[in-house]
């Protein structure tokens, strides 16, 4: 087994026990606080992330870790490698025991991502990708759904729409709210699976940290998806982001229009 493999193996030993750990969460129970910045931490927010670190230092002692709730920072240098981990991404959908939330896992190799987990326990389902190794869901090879890019698919997701609101992109959200399109709130990573499933056309969010969507900077370019800021830098860094079916030509599939309307507001 060579390093990738080896790495790719943690991280999914990493995946299966997050999402363990979140079912086994005893909702109206187990504690559950707000933190400064006014969004949730629970006993399972804190408790997967130390559980995970103890996993990957065990096998992998010379890695640097980014973690939501204990920090870090990215390690750019050559050959090394940085884990990226929101134990649990989509809290308040967790507070609040509605089944949309997620744990995400990344793997960056001199700061660029090479492998990917997205979970979604509740729901069961599991997303991976390793850089040049094809997407999985649920361990099974992922397939284009005859769906995506498909003219008939009208719906465009987004995160939350008092996201929107925070970072005084109120007008975006009413004009994607509005008669000229047709929106629904999909948020974090039931949006990605969503497109990946060929059930919407585009997934917007305006708020986002680099532990919110690093592992699909790896899922999506690997199943022939685009996933930037608004402004169109795919760089993985904190900030705004789309993500959206994409041609051989990396040109975007029945949504163009949307991502020019997001570099209005960008």
């Amino acid at each position: 087994m060579n390093s990738d493999n080896k790495i790719f193996a943690t991280a999914k030993k990493c995946s299966q026990l997050a999402s363990k750990m979140c079912l086994e969460f005893k909702h109206g129970v187990d504690s559950q606080t707000l933190k400064k910045d006014k969004t949730w931490v629970t006993e399972a927010d804190k408790n997967i992330e130390a559980e995970l670190r103890k996993i990957i230092f065990e096998n992998h002692p010379d890695h640097s870790i980014l973690g939501e709730e204990q920090g870090g920072s990215v390690n750019c240098e050559k050959d090394a490698y940085t884990w990226i981990l929101d134990p649990i991404d989509g809290t308040f959908s967790f507070v609040h025991n509605i089944p949309f939330y997620s744990s995400l896992i990344a793997v960056l190799k001199e700061g660029k991502p090479i492998i990917g987990f997205a979970a979604l326990p509740a729901l069961n389902i599991t997303m991976s990708a390793m850089k040049g190794s094809g997407v999985f869901i649920n361990d099974e090879p992922y397939s284009r759904n005859k769906l995506v890019g498909n003219p008939l698919i009208e719906l465009i997701a987004t995160a939350d729409p008092y996201r929107f609101y925070l970072e005084n992109k109120g007008e975006f959200i009413q004009e994607l709210y509005s008669d000229n399109y047709k929106t629904r709130t999909y948020p974090d990573a039931l949006g990605y699976y969503l497109l990946l499933n060929g059930s919407i056309k585009a997934f917007i969010d305006p708020k986002v940290e680099i532990w919110d969507v690093a592992p699909f900077h790896v899922i999506l370019p690997e199943a022939g998806f685009a996933i930037h800021n608004w402004e169109g830098n795919a760089i993985l860094q904190k900030g705004n982001s789309i993500a959206y079916p994409i041609d051989t030509q990396n040109l975007p599939i029945n949504c163009s229009n949307i991502v020019e309307l997001a570099k209005r507001f960008a």
